[in-house]
């Protein structure tokens, strides 16, 4: 049977001159190529959706409103895997607004996650390495349709990121930092480091300790650190500033008592 005969019988179901389809009109690879003329014809003709837009606009409803789920459950296919006969390759289930059922569970839905965000960072948006502390938050996973992936990790872009990429990237270089991040004092030196010697180029504590200012976490997005670590004032900054130099000094002097007694 050709697209144009599946179609007319399927055209026939919907107005409901046709109770039901043919016997055996679903049997086998043949019945799996019907499914494809009728769910392409339903999308594109009848509902007049644009191919890219399907994973916005269709939903298991959508195709068992139109007589398609009789002929799922044959197959035992769910929503997705309709679809996914008629446009192979194309979609991945993630994309669309209602996920399959305990597609995210377990550790397979652990896997689809890391692969789905891999998948978006690297092969549709292209986002070099350093900047995914900055792309990654939580616009994010509502523009790609990766909510599940969000709440799967504890709403934590640096959860998902540590998923996909483990011991890349810290903590405190999130947008949005996990929370607690600023009551870890090796986290906090390691910000504060990255912040003093990296971004602001100082060359020294003492440097640092004359130079640096409240508007400097402000300008570089560390309110978070500067609130949290330091409860917004300056004195308590400069004071752990001067604790570093105290902890060095004592460091160098330890070195230099060993040098001599050895």
């Amino acid at each position: 049977m050709n697209r144009e005969q599946v179609i007319d019988i399927y055209q026939d179901v919907l107005e409901k001159k046709r109770k039901r389809f043919p016997n055996y009109f679903f049997v086998g690879k043949e019945g799996e190529k019907y499914m494809r003329y009728m769910t392409c014809y339903l999308l594109e003709q009848h509902l007049s959706i644009p191919i890219d837009e399907i994973p916005f606009q269709v939903g298991a409803n959508t195709l068992w409103s139109h007589r398609l789920r009789p002929p799922a459950m044959l197959y035992g296919w769910n929503y997705y895997e309709v679809i996914d006969n008629a446009y192979p390759g194309r979609f991945k289930p993630w994309q669309f607004q209602q996920v399959p059922d305990k597609y995210w569970d377990g550790e397979e839905g652990k896997r689809r996650a890391i692969e789905a965000v891999k998948y978006v960072i690297e092969e549709k948006l292209k986002i070099p390495l350093k900047e995914i502390p900055i792309q990654v938050n939580i616009h994010f996973f509502n523009q790609h349709s990766l909510g599940g992936v969000f709440s799967l990790f504890g709403q934590s872009p640096f959860q998902v990121v540590e998923a996909v990429y483990p011991g890349v990237f810290k903590p405190w270089q999130f947008a949005h930092v996990p929370m607690n991040c600023w009551k870890n004092e090796e986290y906090i030196r390691e910000a504060m480091e990255d912040f003093l010697f990296k971004q602001l180029h100082f060359s020294s504590y003492n440097e640092a300790l004359l130079k640096l200012k409240g508007n400097h976490f402000t300008d570089f997005q560390l309110t978070g650190l500067f609130q949290m670590a330091f409860d917004s004032r300056m004195n308590n900054v400069k004071q752990w500033i001067k604790n570093q130099l105290t902890n060095r000094n004592n460091e160098l002097f330890y070195v230099l008592i060993n040098e001599r007694t050895n």
